[in-house]
């Protein structure tokens, strides 16, 4: 019976031990609060802070989001916004680039824009910088209108290869290839000299076939039916 009510007796003071090493972490856990003169102010404890995720850093700018509001608060990576120059092309309305011409000054000035636009290959198409805007209903963190870089400059019009290349080969010796794209000046010579007997419709046809006779507007063939 002696060893029962050792026991007993050792069980009853582990758990009086526990709970009191809870009530003093909770004790230590909860804000106090301290009193300065009249004043009564409650302090929270560090630890709760960093656990909270509200350091000095932090309620520093709460406290100043009033006036600022959230563009005045540093980004957290961890939060649910993303920075909006981070967006995907399907979440922002960019603008089409702007053709400068082969004017490099005007480009530098506006910092985005196209100096030429066309090209088959990638290296031949020119990149450049467009103004995008993320829409309304798209909540994210900094500036909403901002560049976005490595926009291609190219442009489709009204002008498909395999139209032209019929026309070039069936009604090639009255220039209507030529007439389709745009170089009006050489199609009528070609009319008049009925595809320069025959000759100029054979290097027409050659010359789309090989991607050497292109759309006058400088516009790429539209690969869209």
């Amino acid at each position: 019976m002696r060893i029962f009510y050792g026991v007993v007796a050792f069980l009853v003071a582990t758990n009086h031990q526990s709970a009191q090493a809870i009530q003093a972490r909770s004790d230590k856990e909860q804000p106090q609060t301290v009193v300065s003169g009249t004043a009564v102010q409650s302090v929270v404890p560090v630890q709760a802070q960093l656990g909270s995720g509200m350091g000095p850093s932090s309620s520093s700018s709460s406290s100043s989001g009033s006036g600022g509001g959230a563009a005045n608060s540093a980004f957290y990576p961890l939060g649910p916004n993303v920075m909006c120059s981070f967006l995907p092309r399907d979440f922002l309305d960019c603008k089409d680039p702007v053709d400068h011409r082969e004017n490099a000054t005007a480009q530098r000035e506006k910092d985005h824009g196209c100096l030429k636009f066309g090209g088959s290959t990638y290296e031949e198409v020119e990149h450049a910088k467009v103004v995008c805007t993320v829409f309304a209903d798209i909540d994210c963190y900094g500036n909403r209108t901002f560049l976005r870089d490595g926009v291609p400059c190219v442009r489709y019009t009204d002008h498909y290869f395999v139209t032209t290349l019929i026309y070039s080969m069936l009604l090639g010796f009255l220039g209507m290839d030529r007439f389709c794209l745009g170089q009006t000046g050489t199609a009528v010579g070609k009319l008049l000299t009925m595809g320069g007997v025959g000759v100029w419709w054979i290097i027409d046809v050659i010359l789309l076939i090989t991607n050497n006779l292109l759309p006058e507007d400088g516009s790429n063939w539209n690969p869209y039916v």
